[in-house]
Protein backbone atom coordinates (compact mmCIF):
# COMPACT_ATOMS: atom_id res chain seq x y z
CA UNK A 1 0.00 0.00 0.00
CA UNK A 2 2.90 2.70 0.78
CA UNK A 3 4.73 2.01 -2.63
CA UNK A 4 1.06 2.86 -4.25
CA UNK A 5 0.62 5.96 -2.18
CA UNK A 6 4.34 6.64 -2.94
CA UNK A 7 3.73 5.65 -6.85
CA UNK A 8 1.14 7.92 -7.15
CA UNK A 9 2.55 10.87 -4.98
CA UNK A 10 5.69 10.70 -7.30
CA UNK A 11 3.57 10.76 -10.68
CA UNK A 12 1.84 14.05 -9.80
CA UNK A 13 4.76 15.71 -8.67
CA UNK A 14 6.13 15.13 -12.27
CA UNK A 15 3.17 16.82 -14.20
CA UNK A 16 3.86 19.92 -15.18
CA UNK A 17 2.26 23.08 -13.54
CA UNK A 18 -0.33 24.12 -16.21
CA UNK A 19 -1.54 27.92 -16.43
CA UNK A 20 -5.11 28.52 -17.16
CA UNK A 21 -5.47 30.12 -20.46
CA UNK A 22 -4.89 33.32 -20.78
CA UNK A 23 -4.07 33.60 -16.43
CA UNK A 24 -1.16 34.46 -14.66
CA UNK A 25 -0.40 32.18 -12.55
CA UNK A 26 2.31 32.16 -9.30
CA UNK A 27 3.95 29.02 -8.27
CA UNK A 28 6.71 28.15 -6.18
CA UNK A 29 9.71 25.22 -5.94
CA UNK A 30 12.90 25.36 -4.22
CA UNK A 31 12.45 28.54 -2.56
CA UNK A 32 12.02 30.50 -5.81
CA UNK A 33 8.63 32.09 -7.15
CA UNK A 34 7.74 31.53 -10.99
CA UNK A 35 4.87 33.46 -12.59
CA UNK A 36 3.39 32.97 -15.49
CA UNK A 37 0.74 32.86 -18.23
CA UNK A 38 -0.40 30.67 -20.89
CA UNK A 39 -1.65 31.62 -24.73
CA UNK A 40 -2.29 30.48 -28.21
CA UNK A 41 0.46 27.49 -27.36
CA UNK A 42 3.79 29.58 -25.29
CA UNK A 43 4.09 30.67 -21.83
CA UNK A 44 5.23 33.88 -20.57
CA UNK A 45 7.74 33.44 -17.86
CA UNK A 46 8.75 35.51 -14.86
CA UNK A 47 11.52 34.04 -12.93
CA UNK A 48 11.55 35.51 -9.50
CA UNK A 49 14.51 33.42 -7.65
CA UNK A 50 14.44 35.02 -3.90
CA UNK A 51 17.36 34.44 -1.87
CA UNK A 52 16.25 31.80 0.12
CA UNK A 53 16.60 29.83 -3.19
CA UNK A 54 18.47 29.98 -5.62
CA UNK A 55 20.50 33.57 -4.54
CA UNK A 56 23.21 33.46 -7.26
CA UNK A 57 20.49 33.64 -9.82
CA UNK A 58 18.64 36.62 -11.00
CA UNK A 59 15.11 37.49 -12.12
CA UNK A 60 14.58 37.01 -15.98
CA UNK A 61 11.66 36.72 -18.25
CA UNK A 62 11.23 33.51 -20.75
CA UNK A 63 9.14 32.59 -23.47
CA UNK A 64 8.30 28.96 -24.52
CA UNK A 65 6.26 26.45 -26.51
CA UNK A 66 4.06 24.96 -24.13
CA UNK A 67 3.94 21.62 -26.17
CA UNK A 68 7.73 20.71 -25.75
CA UNK A 69 9.11 23.42 -23.45
CA UNK A 70 11.28 25.26 -26.35
CA UNK A 71 12.77 28.25 -25.52
CA UNK A 72 12.08 31.51 -28.13
CA UNK A 73 15.88 32.70 -28.37
CA UNK A 74 14.21 36.38 -29.23
CA UNK A 75 11.00 38.28 -28.47
CA UNK A 76 9.31 41.43 -28.12
CA UNK A 77 7.11 42.15 -25.45
CA UNK A 78 4.67 45.40 -26.22
CA UNK A 79 3.07 46.33 -23.30
CA UNK A 80 1.00 49.99 -21.47
CA UNK A 81 3.17 52.00 -24.27
CA UNK A 82 6.91 50.17 -23.56
CA UNK A 83 8.25 47.57 -25.13
CA UNK A 84 10.85 45.46 -23.86
CA UNK A 85 13.32 43.25 -25.85
CA UNK A 86 14.07 39.49 -24.53
CA UNK A 87 14.49 37.24 -23.08
CA UNK A 88 16.28 39.27 -20.39
CA UNK A 89 17.91 39.05 -16.71
CA UNK A 90 17.92 41.86 -13.92
CA UNK A 91 21.60 41.45 -14.16
CA UNK A 92 22.25 44.74 -14.40
CA UNK A 93 20.93 48.35 -13.29
CA UNK A 94 18.90 48.22 -16.97
CA UNK A 95 17.29 44.62 -16.67
CA UNK A 96 16.11 45.28 -12.92
CA UNK A 97 14.54 48.93 -14.35
CA UNK A 98 13.20 46.50 -17.33
CA UNK A 99 12.05 43.78 -14.92
CA UNK A 100 10.40 46.02 -12.72
CA UNK A 101 8.84 48.20 -15.46
CA UNK A 102 7.45 44.99 -16.99
CA UNK A 103 5.79 43.45 -14.12
CA UNK A 104 4.07 46.42 -13.17
CA UNK A 105 2.66 47.02 -16.95
CA UNK A 106 1.65 43.77 -17.42
CA UNK A 107 -0.29 44.17 -14.29
CA UNK A 108 -2.26 46.98 -15.78
CA UNK A 109 -2.38 46.35 -19.30
CA UNK A 110 -2.60 43.13 -21.93
CA UNK A 111 0.38 42.88 -23.56
CA UNK A 112 1.68 41.57 -26.82
CA UNK A 113 4.57 39.25 -27.77
CA UNK A 114 5.92 39.26 -31.15
CA UNK A 115 8.41 36.40 -32.59
CA UNK A 116 9.38 35.26 -35.82
CA UNK A 117 6.30 36.70 -37.93
CA UNK A 118 3.83 35.44 -35.31
CA UNK A 119 2.16 37.76 -32.67
CA UNK A 120 0.49 36.25 -29.18
CA UNK A 121 -1.82 38.82 -27.08
CA UNK A 122 -1.51 37.84 -22.85
CA UNK A 123 -4.09 39.26 -21.08
CA UNK A 124 -4.00 41.37 -17.70
CA UNK A 125 -6.68 38.82 -16.80
CA UNK A 126 -5.96 38.85 -12.69
CA UNK A 127 -2.59 40.03 -13.34
CA UNK A 128 -2.87 42.62 -10.64
CA UNK A 129 -3.92 39.85 -8.06
CA UNK A 130 -0.74 37.58 -9.04
CA UNK A 131 1.85 39.81 -10.10
CA UNK A 132 3.86 41.49 -7.38
CA UNK A 133 4.21 45.12 -6.84
CA UNK A 134 7.48 46.40 -6.43
CA UNK A 135 7.43 47.20 -2.79
CA UNK A 136 6.86 43.70 -1.95
CA UNK A 137 8.88 42.00 -4.77
CA UNK A 138 11.16 39.58 -3.42
CA UNK A 139 13.02 38.74 -6.90
CA UNK A 140 16.69 38.92 -6.64
CA UNK A 141 17.38 42.09 -8.95
CA UNK A 142 20.56 43.94 -8.98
Amino acid sequence: MKTKILSILLFALSIPVLAAQGRWTEGYGQGNLEYFADSQGYRLYIGCPTKDGSADAYSSVMLNQTKNNAAIKQFTISVNGHTFDGPFEADSRVGTQNFVTLIDDLRKADAVVKFAGKSVNFGKNNAAKVLPIQKKMECNLL
